[in-house]
Protein backbone atom coordinates (compact mmCIF):
# COMPACT_ATOMS: atom_id res chain seq x y z
CA UNK A 1 0.00 0.00 0.00
CA UNK A 2 3.08 2.24 0.43
CA UNK A 3 3.30 2.68 -3.32
CA UNK A 4 0.22 4.50 -3.06
CA UNK A 5 2.12 7.43 -1.18
CA UNK A 6 4.26 10.02 -2.58
CA UNK A 7 6.23 12.39 -0.23
CA UNK A 8 4.50 10.98 3.04
CA UNK A 9 1.01 11.77 0.91
CA UNK A 10 -1.59 10.03 -0.71
CA UNK A 11 -0.67 10.38 -4.39
CA UNK A 12 -3.56 11.51 -6.88
CA UNK A 13 -4.64 9.83 -10.19
CA UNK A 14 -2.18 11.96 -12.13
CA UNK A 15 0.99 11.01 -10.33
CA UNK A 16 0.20 7.30 -9.87
CA UNK A 17 -0.30 6.85 -14.17
CA UNK A 18 3.01 7.96 -14.26
CA UNK A 19 4.44 6.14 -11.93
CA UNK A 20 2.75 2.64 -12.84
CA UNK A 21 2.61 3.97 -16.30
CA UNK A 22 -1.57 3.70 -15.94
CA UNK A 23 -3.88 4.06 -18.91
CA UNK A 24 -5.86 7.14 -18.50
CA UNK A 25 -9.68 6.38 -17.90
CA UNK A 26 -9.64 4.99 -14.50
CA UNK A 27 -10.58 7.48 -12.34
CA UNK A 28 -13.50 5.95 -10.93
CA UNK A 29 -11.16 2.70 -9.98
CA UNK A 30 -8.62 5.43 -8.35
CA UNK A 31 -11.64 6.86 -6.15
CA UNK A 32 -12.44 3.01 -5.09
CA UNK A 33 -9.26 2.28 -3.91
CA UNK A 34 -8.44 6.06 -2.47
CA UNK A 35 -11.79 5.27 -0.29
CA UNK A 36 -10.54 1.78 0.89
CA UNK A 37 -7.40 3.14 2.05
CA UNK A 38 -9.10 6.35 4.03
CA UNK A 39 -11.38 3.59 5.34
CA UNK A 40 -8.11 1.57 6.40
CA UNK A 41 -5.48 4.18 7.38
CA UNK A 42 -6.81 6.38 10.25
CA UNK A 43 -4.15 8.74 9.70
CA UNK A 44 -5.15 9.59 5.88
CA UNK A 45 -4.19 11.01 3.69
CA UNK A 46 -0.64 10.58 5.28
CA UNK A 47 1.72 7.93 5.32
CA UNK A 48 0.98 5.46 8.59
CA UNK A 49 3.73 5.07 10.77
CA UNK A 50 6.01 1.56 9.75
CA UNK A 51 4.46 -1.40 11.79
CA UNK A 52 6.00 -4.42 12.60
CA UNK A 53 4.63 -6.43 9.56
CA UNK A 54 5.68 -3.77 7.34
CA UNK A 55 9.33 -4.03 8.86
CA UNK A 56 9.08 -8.22 8.40
CA UNK A 57 7.38 -8.21 4.91
CA UNK A 58 9.95 -4.91 3.61
CA UNK A 59 12.91 -7.12 3.96
CA UNK A 60 13.04 -8.85 0.62
CA UNK A 61 16.18 -11.01 0.97
CA UNK A 62 15.73 -14.87 1.33
CA UNK A 63 18.35 -17.27 2.82
CA UNK A 64 20.17 -18.32 5.72
CA UNK A 65 18.71 -16.29 8.88
CA UNK A 66 15.90 -15.44 7.54
CA UNK A 67 13.63 -16.91 9.96
CA UNK A 68 15.82 -15.87 13.06
CA UNK A 69 15.76 -12.30 11.55
CA UNK A 70 11.79 -12.28 11.70
CA UNK A 71 11.63 -13.85 15.15
CA UNK A 72 14.16 -11.22 16.38
CA UNK A 73 11.88 -8.35 15.19
CA UNK A 74 8.84 -9.87 16.33
CA UNK A 75 10.62 -10.32 19.93
CA UNK A 76 11.30 -7.02 19.68
CA UNK A 77 8.16 -5.23 19.17
CA UNK A 78 6.49 -3.15 21.84
CA UNK A 79 3.68 -4.99 23.61
CA UNK A 80 0.51 -2.87 23.93
CA UNK A 81 -0.76 -4.84 26.81
CA UNK A 82 -4.07 -5.57 27.93
CA UNK A 83 -5.18 -2.70 29.59
CA UNK A 84 -7.06 -0.90 27.05
CA UNK A 85 -9.04 -3.39 25.98
CA UNK A 86 -9.92 -4.31 29.79
CA UNK A 87 -10.80 -0.35 30.49
CA UNK A 88 -13.18 -0.61 26.89
CA UNK A 89 -14.53 -4.25 28.33
CA UNK A 90 -15.28 -2.93 31.59
CA UNK A 91 -17.12 0.29 29.73
CA UNK A 92 -19.32 -2.34 27.89
CA UNK A 93 -20.04 -4.46 30.82
CA UNK A 94 -21.19 -1.80 33.13
CA UNK A 95 -18.62 -2.52 36.08
CA UNK A 96 -15.77 -3.38 37.11
CA UNK A 97 -13.59 -6.91 36.30
CA UNK A 98 -11.28 -8.13 39.25
CA UNK A 99 -7.59 -8.06 38.05
CA UNK A 100 -7.02 -11.61 38.00
CA UNK A 101 -10.16 -12.32 36.21
CA UNK A 102 -8.08 -11.76 32.91
CA UNK A 103 -5.41 -14.00 33.41
CA UNK A 104 -7.31 -16.80 35.21
CA UNK A 105 -10.23 -17.05 32.09
CA UNK A 106 -6.95 -16.79 29.71
CA UNK A 107 -5.66 -19.89 31.62
CA UNK A 108 -8.87 -21.67 31.07
CA UNK A 109 -8.80 -21.30 27.32
CA UNK A 110 -7.76 -24.34 25.22
CA UNK A 111 -4.75 -23.26 23.34
CA UNK A 112 -5.38 -26.04 21.13
CA UNK A 113 -8.52 -24.60 19.58
CA UNK A 114 -8.83 -24.81 16.28
CA UNK A 115 -9.50 -21.29 15.56
CA UNK A 116 -9.36 -17.53 17.11
CA UNK A 117 -13.27 -17.25 17.61
CA UNK A 118 -13.66 -20.44 19.51
CA UNK A 119 -10.93 -19.37 22.03
CA UNK A 120 -12.59 -16.09 22.04
CA UNK A 121 -16.04 -18.05 22.96
CA UNK A 122 -14.10 -19.82 25.50
CA UNK A 123 -12.69 -16.70 27.17
CA UNK A 124 -16.13 -14.93 27.59
CA UNK A 125 -17.50 -18.30 28.51
CA UNK A 126 -15.26 -18.43 31.31
CA UNK A 127 -15.39 -14.76 32.43
CA UNK A 128 -18.90 -15.30 32.42
CA UNK A 129 -20.22 -12.86 29.36
CA UNK A 130 -21.94 -15.72 27.55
Amino acid sequence: MGDLFLEGSFANMRALEEKFGLARGNDFRYLQVRDFVRRQVPSFPRLPPRGIQDRVISRGEVGEGRVSDIYKELMGAEDTGTEELKLKWEEELGGEMEDGLCADALSRVNPTATCARLSLIQFKVSIGLI
